[in-house]
């Protein structure tokens, strides 16, 4: 690895543990509630499987922490491409205009990173049993890999699987695939970085964040309760 590229990754992992503080700041002034774009649900795995309670929207929750990363200003959407931090350096194109004007029409507007959708429906700190053990942000699949167009959401979901039919019947799209998934899984050194919900940011291997055949997941919060492999 050239030390320009681990300089770049080096980067982007300062960026996510930017990224993980600014929730922290934002959730203790809101009542330990993660930052919320989506209805109130406490099942979103269960009542969203299939994608149809996604609207109403409430707009980015990058937006919402934007007072918390230093910019200064109002939350708003429009600046969030003014901030490096937004924009990982090894990410080819981390704001692509095509995603809500021609492949995800009237979609978000995206960035170099996700959240996890389990986060987006009134989580509360407090029912997150082991937060350094969940992850709360991923890099975001920004490049077309095997005829599959760039990931274009702010969310990744991980009830979107193939692997747990009890669940997602009526899932399109396996957003948890390795390879042409939502998350961007080996951008760096072979893996990528990822922000767990109590803040802090690692670097890691696909597989040690989720593997359904070794019963390994840290995107589900309490797994142990909500997992069905």
């Amino acid at each position: 690895m050239s030390a320009k590229a681990a300089a770049k990754s080096i980067s982007c992992l300062s960026n996510t543990r930017q990224i993980g503080l600014a929730t922290q700041l934002y959730i203790n002034d809101s009542d330990f509630v993660y930052p919320q774009s989506k209805s109130t649900d406490i099942n979103p795995q269960i009542d969203d499987y299939d994608g149809s309670i996604e609207n109403p929207d409430n707009g980015s929750i990058f937006a919402k922490i934007l007072p918390y990363t230093g910019h200064g200003g109002t939350a708003s959407e429009d600046v969030m491409y003014q901030q490096k931090l937004f924009s990982c350096p090894e990410d080819p194109n981390p704001f692509d205009i095509s995603c809500p004007d021609v492949i995800n029409i009237g979609g978000p507007h995206v960035i170099s990173y996700l959240i996890n959708g389990y986060f987006v429906w009134g989580l509360n700190e407090s029912t997150v049993s082991e937060p350094a053990s969940v992850i709360e942000y991923a890099e975001r699949r920004s490049v077309t890999l095997n005829g599959v167009p760039a990931y274009c959401d702010d969310i990744y979901h991980p009830w979107f699987n193939y692997l747990n039919p009890n669940l997602n019947n009526g899932v399109v799209d396996n957003e948890m695939d390795a390879m042409v998934g939502a998350i961007s899984t080996s951008r760096h050194l072979g893996g990528s970085s990822f922000t767990f919900a109590e803040g802090h940011s690692k670097h890691m291997l696909w597989t040690q964040t989720w593997s359904p055949t070794s019963n390994v997941d840290m995107h589900t919060p309490n797994p142990g309760q909500q997992k069905d492999f």
